[in-house]
């Protein structure tokens, strides 16, 4: 049986932009159990195969033809583990590797532990891979303190690229030695499950520290899409995030900003009202801004106070 999914469900390539994509199941009504990546929910058939075969690691996928959802399976080490599951294909990518009519990013440029993705306009683009961690120890990955605090931004030496995508921003990206952000995910789950104060740290290009600390700090879930909740400012940098108490998160793929463009191309993904006075996150690593001035560094740590 055959799978058949037509030209408009983002066929990317030149070679594919005539004719029909066939997939050819591996198995029906199965998914393998187990060995999960990490999951895309409201995504289309060829847009779970594209996720799989641009990830190395991606042996296979199971796809939930009435839910849209796309689970990326590793490759077992040992016994396969499959479960009966109405609805479910499982489908192995290797077999399509290295073909232009499947294969989207057959002379990806990326370098190890990164992926390719598509823009609109067919051009491609090199990006960390987020991998998926269990729900269970979600809570224990995203509390990682140091004094007390738990950092969740770290800019200092433009080694990361900071212009990232909702879902990235969503699942935290970087090294967590040098340059990162720890993810709304987890500031949603950390700050929902007690009180707890920021502080931001700001440095110049002449080192002088400037500071700002916010005595309640809270990121909703992801159906207020990580609004804000940010009040009791006390410091010398200037009470900046006042403006953003309230407002969603926006990054440059989605816009929840009260602006009639999109805040996160100019200054960077965050809490946009219209804009902001404040803008940690933008692409310039030497003009981080915080009102009425520009940094080199930024630390924003959280601690827990009940």
């Amino acid at each position: 049986m055959l799978i058949l999914l037509a030209d408009m469900l983002l066929v990317s390539t030149e070679q594919c932009k005539s004719g029909i994509f066939h997939v050819n199941p591996d198995k029906l009504d199965t998914k393998l159990n187990g060995y999960k990546i990490r999951t895309f929910e409201n995504i289309s058939p060829r847009g779970c195969f594209d996720k799989c075969i641009r990830r190395p690691r991606c042996h296979s996928y199971n796809y939930n033809r009435h839910l849209l959802r796309c689970e990326l399976n590793y490759q077992p080490t040992s016994q396969y583990n499959f479960l009966n599951e109405v609805g479910f294909i499982y489908v192995e990518v290797d077999h399509y590797r290295g073909d232009p009519m499947y294969d989207t990013c057959l002379e990806n440029p990326c370098k190890p532990g990164k992926i390719c993705e598509e823009t609109k306009d067919g051009s491609l683009f090199c990006v960390k891979d987020q991998e998926e961690i269990p729900e269970e120890g979600l809570l224990d990955f995203c509390n990682m303190t140091h004094g007390g605090w738990t950092v969740i931004q770290r800019r200092t030496d433009g080694s990361e690229n900071f212009r990232r995508t909702w879902v990235e921003y969503e699942n935290g990206f970087g090294d967590l030695q040098n340059e990162f952000w720890l993810g709304n995910k987890c500031l949603n789950l950390l700050t929902s499950s007690g009180s707890y104060k920021l502080r931001v740290e700001l440095v110049t290009i002449y080192y002088h520290i400037y500071y700002a600390e916010y005595s309640t700090f809270s990121v909703g879930d992801v159906a207020s899409r990580y609004t804000l909740t940010v009040n009791g400012y006390g410091g010398n940098a200037g009470n900046q995030m006042a403006y953003n108490n309230g407002f969603p998160f926006t990054t440059y793929d989605r816009d929840y900003d009260s602006n009639s463009g999109n805040c996160a191309v100019s200054y960077g993904a965050w809490w946009h009202q219209s804009c902001t006075y404040s803008g940690l996150n933008n692409d310039d690593s030497n003009n981080l801004f915080w009102y009425p001035n520009y940094y080199t560094k930024s630390y924003m740590k959280i601690q827990r106070t009940t």
